[in-house]
């Protein structure tokens, strides 16, 4: 998987490009702050049908998330993790799978996150994979399993940035996405099959 293919959905070259990286992760951390006063919404952003990314959840939010029907849930932070117990009340399960911040989880980390994603998609279940920010860790997961239920990684890039702007992965998190990619068509043409050709919309 060429990493200029993703780097591609969301680079500007030069000091323009980093001048407008640090800007989008300043205002995405000021809206994000927003979100924790009272009253205010939940930092996150609906993908498609199954898919949902963001930053953390208040544990007095988690209601709303099982309004939104959200079911299965992928908490990428290393440094901290939503409460499994408060959330299996709900009826929603919890995945961890902690990251260090501005890092890509491991290629065996994001296949963990999906092999536990798929049948619980595949069963029409709806996942939230989050981080602290919502910019680089749990996009990254969510990412992942649109790959492996058939997207090509740029086109699920580009629909998870349309959803969530303040999502740019760094280059270690492209690298790690481009990385995964390899290792799950490699895994796919060892069994002799082939995801469906997208998972991108609705």
């Amino acid at each position: 998987m060429s990493v200029s293919l993703l780097r591609e959905v969301h680079h500007v070259p030069g000091v323009r490009g980093f001048v407008r990286k640090q800007v989008l992760r300043s205002v995405a951390r000021v809206i994000e702050w927003t979100t924790k006063l009272p009253g205010r919404g939940m930092n996150i952003s609906r993908v498609n049908d199954w898919l949902w990314v963001g930053g953390s959840v208040a544990r007095s939010q988690y209601r709303e998330l099982a309004t939104q029907g959200i079911t299965a849930v992928i908490d990428m932070r290393g440094e901290r993790c939503d409460d499994a117990a408060a959330l299996s009340v709900l009826g929603i399960e919890l995945l961890h799978l902690p990251v260090t911040d501005r890092y890509p989880p491991s290629v065996e980390q994001l296949m963990k996150g999906v092999e536990w994603a798929m049948p619980r998609v595949k069963a029409g279940g709806r996942l939230y994979a989050h981080c602290e920010h919502g910019v680089g860790r749990g996009p990254l997961m969510g990412l992942a399993v649109m790959v492996a239920l058939g997207a090509e990684a740029p086109e699920a890039y580009r629909a998870l940035r349309k959803a969530r702007w303040q999502s740019t992965l760094n280059d270690r998190q492209l690298n790690g996405l481009a990385d995964f990619v390899t290792a799950w068509t490699a895994r796919g043409t060892a069994a002799g099959g082939k995801p469906p050709s997208s998972a991108t919309g609705s």
